[in-house]
């Protein structure tokens, strides 16, 4: 295949390693989890409470990630990335001897753990592995491959038990976390450690905290995704029961589970055409809203004892996972564009680990609720939450433009290896060549005092709207500049256009012959 055919991203030599290693890695997860069901289930001749504990133990490590973050913020990504892999391996090659649940569960929890931590240096290294203007499509192929890899996993997780014992799938598990170490090893990019590295602990942990609840669009965002992830999870738990109430066998719930993966797969697709020309949140209000109404259909469907054919059930589905496509990609761009790479850790732990609390609680609050009124009525109370989301977020948040690239600081070296960093070479790395690219947000801070709070892109836009300025009618490139705008720059066009109202019919603030600017007016 020529280079000119190869998709933006993976032109570059890091980012074509870190692709592999998530690639392969996500595999293997898929593959280690169908095992560890069928060791704890058949193997071990556990009962529900040895399931519950061995899930719990890998969702508990979810709700440390923040506290985690700090100190993958304090070292070189490449380097968290082998050490995380080379420990991984290790705990789940003592799966193969693991004599019983408890001790499983325990291997599984540090895993988890490590998991957690290898996935936010991935977040890092992404940032630093393409340039600025790539971070979004990158997100879209690691999206689509992720998608595929959903599909893929449980089914040769199925083959490979019905020929492997589990402890085999195991150690061929451990193998993927190998790969992860050699590609990690031979990544040239790395990040540095964060600037504030030296202070307390606590300090760093608050710069997260701050900087997320301090930016009203990353605090609208974790709002969102609470929302949606909780109300997800309500009918997500569900879906053993809801396969059968729809009047389809049990094995299509692993039809069901492909259908959504393949629409993933899709939506991701489409998504990585028009991604940087939609309007983030109100994409996400379309995605919401199409999922709402799906919802809505199956729990009438189920209150209403409606039969509809199998294979019609499926579209349904597929085109879920095509909605889906546009949370999940319009979420790592909009956190990434707002998060300058040396806070990624802390910021991307946080809006993680929030939704991850409710998505423990409502498997709880879903099965009392289906005790209580019926599935059918569970289901359309869900529907209905999510049209109402769908709602609030086009309303409130509908005119935020579409996501920019994180604006540059000057090029860092990359890390040697030995905790060095090389001289950075002269001039510019062309795009997609996999050279180093560090980015911090631009230098646009509000000062009060001693303190100093980050002016996000959201502001500004605010700031103009209230001030009275028209924003609808930017095209893609003065919408970027506006998101570039520090805040100094701000004051002073509301300045310029303060003093031209001043002037009257003096001054004439816009030329209908001109539209360079006009829409400002």
């Amino acid at each position: 295949m020529s280079r000119a055919r190869v998709p933006g991203p993976l032109a570059g030599r890091d980012f074509r390693l870190l692709y592999t290693s998530t690639v392969v890695s996500g595999l293997g997860d898929w593959l280690d989890q169908v095992a560890l069901l069928v060791l704890v289930t058949t193997v071990w001749h556990g009962g529900a409470g040895d399931l519950a504990l061995v899930v719990a133990a890998s969702m508990l490590p979810l709700l440390a990630t923040p506290f985690l973050a700090v100190l993958v913020d304090r070292r070189p990504s490449r380097r968290v990335l082998v050490l995380t892999d080379l420990v991984q391996a290790g705990l789940t090659l003592g799966l193969v001897v693991a004599p019983g649940v408890y001790w499983a569960a325990g291997l599984v929890l540090v895993r988890s753990a490590l998991g957690s931590v290898g996935g936010l240096a991935g977040q890092i290294q992404l940032r630093v592995s393409v340039p600025p203007d790539g971070v979004q499509p990158a997100t879209v192929l690691l999206q689509t491959a992720m998608q595929s890899v959903k599909i893929l996993g449980p089914a040769l997780g199925g083959l490979l038990i019905a020929f492997m014992s589990p402890r085999a799938v195991f150690a061929a598990n451990a193998c993927t976390f190998l790969v992860g170490v050699i590609t990690a090893r031979a990544l040239r990019s790395t990040s540095s450690p964060s600037p504030s590295a030296d202070q307390h602990y606590f300090k760093e942990l608050g710069e997260g905290f701050r900087h997320v609840f301090g930016s009203r669009l990353l605090r609208s965002l974790l709002f969102v995704m609470c929302s949606l992830m909780f109300v997800v999870f309500l009918y997500d738990s569900m879906a053993a029961l809801i396969v059968p109430a729809l009047g389809m066998g049990t094995p299509y719930i692993g039809y069901m589970v492909s259908a959504v993966g393949l629409g993933g797969v899709a939506g991701s697709l489409l998504m990585g055409r028009f991604a940087g020309r939609l309007r983030p949140f109100l994409t996400m209000a379309g995605s919401v809203l199409v999922i709402g109404c799906i919802i809505v259909v199956i729990g009438f469907t189920i209150v209403r004892d409606i039969r509809i054919d199998s294979a019609i059930w499926l579209c349904v589905i597929f085109l879920l996972g095509i909605a889906s496509a546009g949370i999940l990609v319009t979420f790592p761009s909009v956190v990434h564009s707002e998060t300058p790479v040396e806070l990624t850790g802390r910021v991307w732990a946080l809006m993680n680990s929030v939704p991850a609390v409710l998505n423990v609680l409502a498997p709880m609050t879903a099965a009392a609720l289906v005790a209580w009124i019926g599935l059918g009525s569970l289901l359309l109370l869900a529907g209905a939450a999510l049209l109402l989301t769908a709602v609030a977020v086009a309303v409130r948040l509908g005119r935020v433009p579409p996501t920019a690239p994180p604006p540059t600081a000057a090029p860092s070296g990359a890390d040697d290896g030995a905790g060095r960093a090389e001289e950075p070479a002269p001039g510019p790395a062309p795009l997609n060549s996999g050279a180093p690219h560090r980015e911090t947000r631009a230098p646009c801070v509000r000062r009060a005092g001693s303190s100093t709070e980050e002016i996000t892109m959201a502001d500004k836009i605010d700031k103009l709207a209230e001030a009275g300025f028209s924003l609808t009618d930017a095209n893609d490139a003065q919408q970027a500049v506006l998101k570039s705008l520090t805040e100094d720059e701000v004051n002073v066009l509301l300045s310029v256009k303060s003093r031209i109202e001043a002037a009257g019919s003096d001054v004439e603030g816009h030329s209908l012959s001109d539209p360079s600017g006009g829409y400002l007016w």
